[in-house]
């Protein structure tokens, strides 16, 4: 069962919703509320995008560096 496609596809929709999930609560914590364009650019990033991101936050200091970071995910 576990390694059918199906399955497989449900699980990493499942994980990429928590990393969305824990991306969303970090940057509430770090900046307050969030401008819906910068959700929107978020919420299209893939899980890996997304653990980057989560990364990336420790070294983000201002809502202009999360710019220019979803700038360069997005070229990439």
């Amino acid at each position: 069962m576990q390694e059918s496609v199906i399955y497989q596809d449900i699980w990493q929709k499942g994980e990429q919703k928590e990393a969305l999930k824990f991306c969303m609560f970090l940057l509430n914590e770090r900046f307050g509320e969030i401008d819906s364009s910068i959700i929107e650019r978020v919420q299209v990033l893939n899980k890996e995008k997304l653990e980057a991101l989560g990364r990336a936050l420790l070294r983000i200091s201002s809502i202009a560096d999360l710019f220019i970071w979803l700038d360069q995910q997005e070229r990439s």
